[in-house]
């Protein structure tokens, strides 16, 4: 049996003390966590190559570089590749296409199916280009790519068929609240599944906005929000998902939570740490 590795988004200090940010990564090692998304990080304050040698001397390693923001037409493959190669990554993530941009109200119109169309054959060539430098590029989805259909497919089964080297880091949560059953969203991507998103949520009246600041306005569907709950406690099957994810050869279990509610954040993941652990899937 194949264990899986813990690891974690998010979670982290944003802004003041850059030390604040090594201080929470030692602290989850502490716990148990091994890994966390968000390589870049590691370039923004001091040198790369001696803040991953500190995280590294704790326990603690980064699994992914993001491939930025600004939208896939600013992309600079040669600068995701230099970051990936000098972290020692073999993964670029993204975490918001143009159907997740309506979700998530950055945008007034849905995106049509051209739309749709061009951003996939974009992150195609992105991930392409990104291979012959032996780095995986994967999509990371909400629940919006599986309520926006297009052609009779939800947007999410159009990006998987029609790309030849774009891969997927699931999130299985919101997979789940997008009513789709996340073991079998893992067994029709196969292959192509390279990473996993671990997120938990209950069906309850939502106390935060979607982004700080921001009112929820209750009417409108794409604005609506699960309530975010540590991974084990809530409608996610955290025991049958670590074990589809472990037979099928993945190495992470990675902790994600939007907001959190009664516990601080060292206090989820602790708890969704050995809620992951008991399932006897994750080490």
């Amino acid at each position: 049996m194949n264990m899986l590795k813990a690891g974690f988004i998010g979670f982290t200090p944003f802004g003041g003390d850059p030390e604040d940010f090594y201080k929470a990564l030692e602290a989850y090692a502490g716990i148990g966590y091994s890994g966390f998304e968000g390589g870049n990080m590691l370039t923004r304050n001091g040198d790369a190559k001696e803040n991953l040698a500190r995280v590294k001397a704790f326990g603690m390693e980064p699994l992914s570089v993001g491939l930025g923001f600004g939208g896939l037409d600013n992309v600079n493959v040669k600068e995701v590749a230099e970051t990936a190669h000098l972290l020692g990554v073999n993964r670029a993530a993204t975490f918001m296409g143009c159907v997740g941009g309506y979700r998530f109200g950055q945008r007034e119109d849905k995106p049509g199916y051209d739309e749709v169309m061009k951003e996939i054959e974009q992150l195609n060539a992105i991930a392409k280009e990104l291979q012959k430098e032996g780095i995986v590029t994967t999509f990371h989805n909400h629940d919006a790519e599986f309520l926006h259909f297009y052609k009779g497919l939800p947007a999410f089964y159009l990006m998987m068929e029609n790309s030849e080297y774009l891969k997927f880091e699931l999130d299985v949560g919101w997979a789940l609240y997008g009513h789709y059953d996340p073991l079998q969203v893992m067994e029709d991507l196969g292959d192509k599944l390279k990473a996993l998103h671990v997120k938990d949520f209950t069906y309850s009246n939502v106390a935060h906005p979607t982004r700080p600041g921001q009112e929820v306005d209750e009417s409108k569907a794409q604005v609506s929000m699960p309530r975010f709950t540590t991974p084990g406690t809530g409608l996610l099957p955290l025991r049958a998902v670590l074990k589809k994810a472990s037979e099928m050869g993945l190495d992470y279990a990675i902790v994600e939570q939007d907001f959190m509610y009664h516990m601080n954040q060292f206090e989820t993941l602790t708890g969704a740490y050995h809620n992951m652990k008991e399932t006897g899937y994750v080490c």
